[in-house]
């Protein structure tokens, strides 16, 4: 082998030893030698002995032009590259390694997914400002280059529409126990192809950045929170504070034509002044982190993830929440056993005491023709008593808060009393000049219990007042 096929190296390796050698391989020589090479003596001196046996092929590497074993297949390359490219282009690399070892069968690390996609043109959702600002000048002088491929000007242009901005957000200490503060936000997001704009209302944990609850809506609204609530309260119980942004849902604001069942302090603030959580609102992203940077590695896994499983409803979506956040959790938790026995969460209400709390009232008046109108349909309030089971007459202007209980029931609280709300029909359902008789069945009479939960407390109208908007002099600014 000829000096010139040394890489250049192993060329200063055999310089270096030939200057120690012509020196007499003197301790100042040999210490000047490992200065340069930066090795022990005892390499060192392995070089000159080489060098005097005057074999040059010993300072070339013996696995030089040999592949290492642990190098991933080509074939197995382009893969990844098409599949990320064709249907996981939205999910970060980490969250791609994953997808390609569950679905696929192809295990890679993580350093080797990173490098095979950057290779290719793509970066990550998740990169920092530096990250996408090196990609992008690596683009540029790419795209500077004559004579491009069509398929190579496609890959630059998709590369080039993955790189957006970037939030950044100060590290915060966290509290100390598992319940003590919980963050809450809803992000917007086509989250299913084709299926419009949802909002996802999360709810995260301070502590142990577990997240506690999850619920799809349309937009961002006070039943998406009350589902996360309820989550809460059925898996955890009840916290101690919740810490949430400057949304009507959360705090008042005076509106020109008040909707009760739309705002403000007066329905979700109030349920969570039953069960005792304090609330914390600004409108600074920062002032819950924790949360925003959930809501941006949840917009990077799930639509994936929905994608993979075929789901194409918010119903859907809503049932795959409740055990994707198991999944979810095992992986990214930081809850312990000691998280769990030093848990700052209180036992939450049975079930009707929850489906009482979390009830959205609104405040009706009684027409002329004794009933009240709620959502574009008229109602009668109707006893409860099987006795006297037929509708109650009062007058008209008479005050009426609606009540519709978590579950979906409707009722009327009256002068302190509770009504049912039965629905007007638009028109009659038998004609008793046109249509044979019916034969009426006898129902059964029942009676509610007295632990019903619409005969508690929670229910009378001094309390249901705190459900509805107030006036602005109501209100400390």
């Amino acid at each position: 082998m000829e000096l010139k096929e040394l890489r250049p190296n192993e060329q200063e390796k055999y310089r270096i030893a030939k200057e120690v050698v012509e020196l007499g391989c003197t301790d100042t020589a040999i210490r000047r030698g490992r200065t340069k090479l930066r090795c022990t003596r005892k390499t060192l001196l392995k070089y000159t002995k080489w060098y005097e046996s005057g074999e040059v092929s010993l300072f070339s590497h013996r696995n030089k032009g040999r592949q290492p074993a642990t190098t991933v297949p080509q074939e197995t390359r382009k893969l990844a590259e098409q599949l990320y490219r064709e249907k996981y282009s939205n999910a970060s690399f980490t969250h791609f390694m994953e997808i390609l070892k569950e679905d696929h069968g192809i295990t890679i690390s993580d350093g080797t997914v990173h490098s095979i996609l950057k290779r290719a043109g793509f970066v990550s959702p998740c990169s920092k400002k530096a990250t996408k600002r090196e990609m992008e000048k690596r683009l540029r002088m790419i795209a500077r280059k004559e004579k491009l491929s069509k398929a190579e000007s496609e890959q630059i242009n998709a590369a080039f529409s993955m790189l957006d901005g970037a939030d950044a957000h100060p590290r915060k200490p966290r509290s100390k126990y598992f319940g003590e503060l919980i963050q809450m936000d809803a992000s917007e997001l086509v989250w299913v192809r084709n299926a419009g704009k949802w909002h996802l209302h999360v709810a995260i944990d301070d502590a142990t950045s577990e997240v506690v609850g999850a619920w799809f809506d349309t937009q961002e609204t006070l039943n998406g929170y009350y589902q996360v609530l309820y989550m809460i309260l059925k898996r955890y119980g009840i916290p101690s504070s919740f810490r949430t942004d400057r949304r009507t849902v959360f705090e008042y604001s005076l509106r020109a034509t008040p909707d009760e069942e739309k705002d403000t302090f007066t329905q979700f603030s109030a349920a969570c002044k039953v069960l005792g959580i304090s609330i914390k609102a600004n409108s600074i992203p920062q002032f819950k982190a924790r949360v925003e940077r959930l809501n941006r590695t949840l917009q990077g896994r799930i639509p994936v993830e929905l994608a993979r499983h075929g789901i194409s409803t918010i119903e859907e979506a809503n049932a795959f929440l409740s055990d994707y956040l198991i999944t979810f959790n095992a992986q990214f938790s930081l809850k312990d056993e000691k998280d769990a026995k030093t848990s700052t969460f209180l036992q939450a209400p049975d079930e009707q005491e929850i489906n009482a709390i979390l009830a959205v009232v609104s405040q009706r008046v009684v027409d002329a023709g004794n009933s009240i109108k709620y959502h574009n349909a008229y109602y009668q309030p109707w006893a409860q008593e099987p006795i006297s089971r037929h509708p109650k007459l009062f007058t008209k202007g008479t005050k009426v808060f609606v009540i519709k209980a978590f579950d979906g029931t409707l009722l009327a609280n009256i002068k302190d009393e509770l009504y049912i709300l039965r629905e007007v029909p638009k028109r009659s359902s038998h004609s008793k000049e046109f249509d044979p008789e019916l034969v009426q069945r006898k129902r059964r009479q029942t009676k509610p219990a007295a632990d019903h939960p619409w005969r508690t407390k929670f229910l009378t109208t001094k309390t249901l007042e705190s459900h509805i908007a107030k006036q602005k002099e109501g209100y400390e600014l």
